[in-house]
């Protein structure tokens, strides 16, 4: 593939009312090709208003191109994930947007295998 583009739509009465909620890309790296220091766009938000942020897919990359960049942290069962934002559900029906995306590089990309998005409560420490 050359354009990497995921998206997902959850609506907000799935979820529980007055919580603050994460979303998490899951996903696993298998002979990667073309995404070493590589800028992916993550996005979270409601009907347009998202908020985007930039993250590198590849854990092993440290270029300048990604430094100081989200990288993905390795979950107990094997897959890796990485944080993809965060929103508030005050409750009412709203749906939320999320997505994963990278068109600008026009380099081949090869050995990711997707889970899923996740979307759960996120707790203050």
């Amino acid at each position: 593939m050359c354009w990497l583009e995921i998206g997902g739509v959850l609506n907000t009465l799935a979820l529980s009312p007055d919580t603050r909620y994460a979303a998490y890309f899951v996903f696993k790296m298998i002979d990667p090709r073309g995404f070493r220091n590589l800028r992916v766009d993550v996005s979270v938000g409601f009907n347009g208003d998202c908020s985007t942020q930039n993250v590198c897919l590849d854990r092993s990359s440290n270029g300048r191109r990604v430094a100081g960049l989200q990288h993905p942290s390795l979950r107990s069962d094997g897959w890796l994930e990485i944080e993809m934002g965060e929103f508030f559900n005050v409750g009412l029906e709203d749906n939320v947007h999320m997505s994963v995306k990278e068109v600008n590089a026009g380099n081949w990309k090869s050995g990711l295998f997707v889970e899923g998005i996740e979307v759960r409560p996120k707790y203050e420490n």
